[in-house]
């Protein structure tokens, strides 16, 4: 029989090996692991739609107009803070349980949403089987990422970890885990998208008098970032031609894009609201003309036919990624964004934007 004495003496060895490896491995293992793919695509996309709307409204609140610029300095932020608690979790045991608990419930609420905001729009088969491809394809289904989430956050809250003497110098390891998740989040260099101009083949070189720039518009950029995000709210009472977004569409551009009235679309082949709404409105002879925008990033495999035959039909170049759900439709007269719907479900808004006829007198 062990003594009292003898019994005070042993190490402390409350709590489970389980739960010591769950919060000093397996927890900041599957965070870096995400971590990492997001830092080596800096691909906004990968981020649930949740995040993007709030990313968008604080844009709104501290009147950031650069939104390309605010959407990667958040990216990286969510990167750094994402490797610092890995980086304190692997370092600093008294802390790793909190830290691994603490990301993991935020991860869940945003899925939730991320749930709640898909079986509003696409139906409750949404949550397992992906999107319509309003955002292309870029994760898996929002359940299978609860899942392993909600069982990670499950097995740390039950398995308490083996208590152990906090290691000299904590301070300065979570000094370090910031430095280096702040560090590595920040250094890594945006990368950037060079087009080559296509140039015609002797056989189709015939004389065009039409020219191949508008005024405004000037030519098409041949340096792209790496992605492009528009609040197109703010895009309401601008010229169209002021925004980076829509200096991407394809060239040549149609003689009347400055003076005449259209509508524009920007849709996704893939994309089974854009198709209905180009069906439901676009089908047939047109009163006013149309230019269709297709964004490139999609499935081939999923790809539908356009239902608009008189459309004029144009792209944006394939490199970058697109952070825009469609489809997005605008009325256009002069060169002016009149109106702008982003939600094509809303049909009273689908028929108030095709109707509209002056920009708000607010707008210069």
């Amino acid at each position: 029989m062990t003594s009292p004495q003898m019994t005070d003496n042993l190490p402390s060895r409350r709590g489970s090996l389980i739960g010591t490896l769950l919060v000093r491995l397996v927890v900041p293992l599957w965070l870096l692991a995400g971590a990492s793919v997001k830092l080596y695509t800096l691909n906004p996309k990968l981020l649930p739609e949740p995040v993007l709307l709030v990313v968008r409204d604080s844009a709104r609140l501290f009147g950031i107009e650069n939104l390309n610029w605010w959407l990667g300095t958040s990216l990286r932020t969510m990167i750094a803070v994402e490797i610092m608690l890995a980086l304190i979790m692997i370092s600093a045991p008294r802390l790793a349980r909190f830290a691994a608990s603490f990301i993991l419930t935020i991860f869940l609420a945003v899925l939730v949403a991320t749930m709640a905001m898909a079986a509003q729009r696409d139906g409750i088969s949404a949550i397992w089987d992906g999107s319509c491809g309003c955002f292309g394809s870029v994760s898996p289904p929002p359940l299978g990422m609860f899942a392993i989430d909600g069982i990670l956050l499950l097995g740390v809250i039950v398995f308490r970890p083996i208590r152990e003497a906090n290691p000299p110098g904590r301070l300065l390891s979570v000094l370090a885990a910031i430095a280096i998740g702040f560090g590595l989040a920040f250094s890594m260099p945006a990368p950037k998208i060079t087009l080559t101009p296509v140039e015609p083949s002797p056989a189709d070189s015939t004389p065009d008098p039409a020219p191949q720039t508008v005024d405004g518009w000037g030519t098409m950029p041949t340096t792209l970032e790496s992605f492009y995000v528009a609040d197109f709210e703010n895009w309401v009472g601008t010229p169209l031609a002021s925004h980076p977004l829509a200096r991407l569409i394809s060239r040549p551009l149609p003689d009347w894009i400055d003076t005449d009235r259209f509508h524009m679309i920007l849709y996704r082949a893939d994309c089974e609201h854009c198709h209905t709404l180009l069906e439901d409105f676009f089908f047939g002879s047109l009163d006013t003309k149309a230019i269709a925008v297709a964004i490139p990033d999609i499935d081939p495999a999923n790809a539908m036919g356009m239902p608009c035959e008189e459309c004029t039909l144009h792209s944006f170049p394939e490199g970058p990624q697109y952070v825009i759900a469609t489809p997005i439709l605008l009325t256009i007269e002069d060169g002016m964004i009149l109106a702008v719907c982003e939600d094509s479900e809303n049909q009273a808004l689908v028929v108030e934007t095709l109707a509209a006829k002056s920009p708000p007198a607010e707008r210069p």
